[in-house]
């Protein structure tokens, strides 16, 4: 029997049955409440649920939201618009919270011209918000371009990475903020490993770069310390897929230590892959070893730009941003069951048509307690501009 023990700070949900429906809860009209949501949803204990625009808002220059819901129906409130100034703009990388009343995130963009790290209060709690971090883009040890969601960990510390360094020219980085202390601290990645980072760090401190490596093609690596590669995308090995973009998801398989994650381009067709990484015992030492789960063929989606997420069950659910059998390949919501002998099953839960629906989900999804699945999409609904929807089974 698979049994799966997925860390601790992940969300569980039950399975999913077949023929799911997709439901819109909000379009977002690219004027005053935002538009084109590249980031997916954070939740509170009330149902609410939050994100990021990377444009519209009385500016211009992206938002931070919260849609609540009530018997009429979902309500959007703005909580930020961004100016574009010292505050930061395009805001592209999923929010967090501390469970009292804050929200964290970046701006990729604005401030000194490389984004910012940023605090708000949610609705009902003191303060303002407040910038944290600028990112000057000017010093090795510090980066340029915050895209990927953040982490909070122990001991109130933010965990990131920016898509690269030193004026945009160079590697991405890693950094961590201490929120007790304000102090800060960034580790730019090497030569040896180099490449720009589009995906964030986990709990178990693990994460995707999207370039560099062997090939040029993207690594995993162990972000303590110095950041240890634990595998190597190469063109030999194409088939595994290249440039991983997401996030990673930890879990525990049968006591074994694996990270599930996804590339966006490779695989037996191109058009990107879902993979597992496990640490295993061989000949006198522990090593990770690749293992393919599933390769997509473009009418089942292409281009999965997020990490999957997992039910109680070890069922994988995840997002591509293109592809599909819909006739503008708008992108898929995608289920993979395992089976014997490591086999996956893939379903697609919904196929996006890129009108109404919605259409291009770039962002991992998150679950209710109920089972149900929520995302947003980047472009589609009826102004264009993006959706946030529900996966019901």
């Amino acid at each position: 029997m698979r049994r799966i023990i997925l860390a601790t700070f992940l969300t569980f949900a039950i399975s999913f049955a077949q023929g799911a429906t997709q439901k819109v809860l909000y379009t977002f009209s690219g004027g005053l409440d935002g538009g084109q949501p590249y980031a997916g949803l954070i939740t509170d204990q009330s149902g609410n649920f939050y994100g990021v625009t990377e444009a519209g808002g009385a500016y211009g220059k992206g938002t931070v939201f919260e849609l609540s819901h009530s018997e009429s129906g979902w309500t959007e409130t703005v909580l930020y618009s961004f100016t574009g100034g010292a505050d930061g703009a395009l805001p592209l990388g999923g929010l967090t919270t501390d469970g009292n009343g804050n929200l964290f995130g970046t701006a990729s963009l604005g401030g000194s011209n490389c984004g910012t790290l940023f605090a708000l209060p949610m609705p009902g709690t003191s303060g303002s918000f407040t910038v944290l971090h600028t990112f000057e883009g000017t010093s090795w040890r510090d980066g340029c371009t915050p895209a990927a969601d953040l982490y909070l960990g122990a001991y109130d510390t933010l965990y990131g990475t920016t898509y690269a360094g030193f004026g945009l020219a160079t590697y991405g980085s890693r950094f961590a903020y201490y929120l007790d202390t304000g102090k800060y601290q960034a580790y730019q990645f090497s030569k040896a490993a180099g490449g720009k980072v589009l995906g964030g760090l986990n709990g178990w401190m693990t994460g995707a770069v999207f370039s560099g490596g062997k090939d040029g093609e993207g690594i995993v690596y162990d972000g303590f310390s110095k950041a240890k590669t634990l595998y190597s995308f190469d063109k030999q090995a194409t088939k595994m897929g290249d440039y991983p973009e997401g996030e990673l998801l930890p879990a525990i398989v049968d006591g074994v230590d694996t990270l599930y994650g996804t590339t966006s381009a490779g695989g037996a067709n191109g058009n990107g892959t879902v993979y597992a990484l496990s640490e295993i015992f061989s000949k006198g030492k522990w090593k990770w070893v690749i293992s393919l789960l599933y390769s997509f063929s473009g009418p089942d989606g292409e281009s999965p730009t997020a990490g999957p997420v997992a039910d109680a069950a070890g069922n994988l659910y995840g997002t591509t941003i293109s592809g599909g059998n819909a006739p503008r390949s708008a992108g898929t919501v995608f289920e993979l069951t395992p089976g014997p002998q490591n086999t996956w099953t893939l379903t697609t839960l919904y196929n996006f048509t890129g009108e109404f629906d919605g259409g291009n989900p770039a962002s991992s999804l998150i679950f209710d307690s109920a089972g149900d699945l929520y995302g947003t999409t980047l472009y589609g609904g009826n102004y264009g501009q993006g959706v946030v929807y529900e996966i019901i089974p």
